[in-house]
């Protein structure tokens, strides 16, 4: 018995591809998912937080 090919989409902060989870897949979480790892989630939750920092001091 075969499994059916797995869903992949590139991370949106390292632009590695990764592949659906069971745990996605069975919550149909699939589609909010945006990122590869905790690294990368926290990652871009600090480079929002520089951008939002930045954009305020220079006015």
């Amino acid at each position: 018995m075969t499994t059916p090919p797995r869903r992949s989409k590139p991370c949106e902060q390292c632009g590695r591809p990764f592949e659906d989870r069971k745990r996605w897949s069975g919550r149909d979480q699939w589609d909010d998912v945006r990122y590869c790892s905790r690294r990368c989630r926290g990652e871009a939750a600090a480079a929002r937080r520089r951008t939002r920092s930045d954009g305020g001091a220079s006015a």
